[in-house]
């Protein structure tokens, strides 16, 4: 399902080093790989399940909360430096963003905050010790991509996107904890609305 969802992302990757049917089942594996490092540890040490089939409304409140939040604050201090520069990374088009939105909900949340947190867990046994560890790996992550982005930024501008990837780190962990994977993809998804509204204001 994560390959499934993941597949017109690679569709649209077109300087892909590799076929796309090679592409697609690296993917595959690696997402079973993630996906059992989730299912064999994550409930075994937090007693809570990965997916939630409740629905908490509380909990759904405060995650669409703190999307909007994060979407305001991301299109009003982030996207707009980082736009101009990499313009690869901001969907263009509804087809585009549709792409980007499932890769992100479907991969990238599994490799940057679930299943890191499972290893983490595993090694630990403590999940404040695996959140930790979790965020400070989606730092590390930034850092290197920051590295490789065109351009020199201002030291403040490197310090609120730490400080981004902190908050939604800790964010992202937290939802997953008490309200299992979809609360986690819910508030992402949230996020990634600002995207499409860019779309339409700019169509406009």
């Amino acid at each position: 399902m994560t390959s499934l969802a993941s597949y017109p992302r690679l569709i649209l990757w077109t300087e892909r080093p590799h076929q796309l049917w090679f592409l697609t089942l690296t993917l595959a594996w690696a997402s079973f790989i993630l996906w059992s490092f989730v299912f064999a540890w994550h409930s075994k040490y937090t007693q809570r399940p990965v997916l939630v089939v409740r629905t908490n409304l509380r909990l759904w409140g405060i995650a669409t909360v703190a999307g909007l939040i994060g979407a305001s604050v991301l299109a009003r201090f982030i996207d707009p430096v980082l736009r101009p520069l990499v313009p690869d990374d901001y969907p263009a088009t509804v087809e585009s963003w549709l792409a980007m939105t499932l890769f992100l909900l479907a991969f990238d949340q599994l490799f940057l905050c679930l299943a890191p947190f499972a290893f983490f867990l595993r090694l630990s046994h403590r999940p404040g010790i695996a959140a930790s560890l979790t965020v400070l790996f989606g730092v590390f992550l930034v850092y290197l991509k920051a590295r490789a982005w065109p351009g020199q930024f201002s030291p403040a501008f490197i310090l609120e996107l730490f400080a981004w990837r902190v908050v939604a780190g800790f964010l992202s962990v937290s939802f997953f904890l008490k309200g299992g994977a979809l609360l986690t993809m819910g508030w992402i998804f949230l996020l990634q609305l600002r995207h499409l509204i860019y779309i339409w204001t700019v169509a406009n």
